[in-house]
């Protein structure tokens, strides 16, 4: 029996050797509007060798090379520029005499909120906070019962192309002269 947490969809039950591994969209749509598709591919090897054990993963160049079809110069190219947005970080360890090199792959991929501005000028904004002026894209807001929210800091949004959304008061009017019309 899977059991998912219903806040936010996380799946704790996955068995080992599964095919799982979580796409990081907000990363790979900032990579495509860059139009940097090496960085692209590096970025799903890196997830793709994901497992239980967090999020630091170790492929070597050679397995990077072979999974992504892209040469070892590339790769290099493709490590800066996801480093540089803030989408993985790079650590070294020692494997016997070898300097390996290991990937922590970084909340910036999964969180649009969390980007730096290197990343944040290759998101499509779609609203501003009212609050806080943060520029938001669609991951930054929902629609509440009294309009449109910031899910960072709970200010009204002002949507693009949409207008302004303030929630309507029902107001009775209580008189205590009534004429009937008749």
């Amino acid at each position: 029996m899977r059991k998912i947490d219903t806040n936010t969809g996380e799946i704790f039950t996955i068995k080992p050797g599964g095919m799982y591994a979580p796409l990081p969209i907000p990363a790979y749509q900032v990579l495509a509007r860059l139009g940097d598709h090496q960085a692209q591919k590096v970025l799903m090897c890196l997830v793709s060798h994901l497992g239980s054990n967090g999020w630091g993963v170790f492929p070597s160049y050679s397995t990077i090379a072979y999974e992504c079809g892209i040469s070892r110069n590339g790769i290099k190219s493709a490590l800066d520029v996801l480093e540089e947005f803030g989408f993985i970080k790079i650590g070294k360890w020692k494997e016997g005499k070898k300097d390996r090199n290991i990937y922590y792959i970084q909340e910036a991929c999964y969180n649009s909120g969390l980007m730096n501005k290197f990343a944040s000028r290759y998101r499509k904004s779609e609203g501003a906070c009212r609050r806080c002026g943060a520029t938001l894209d669609k991951g930054g807001f929902k629609e509440g019962h009294y309009g449109t929210i910031h899910l960072g800091c709970g200010g009204s949004v002002k949507v693009r192309g949409v207008p302004s959304q303030k929630p309507q008061k029902n107001i009775e009017l209580k008189s205590s002269h009534t004429s009937a019309v008749e």
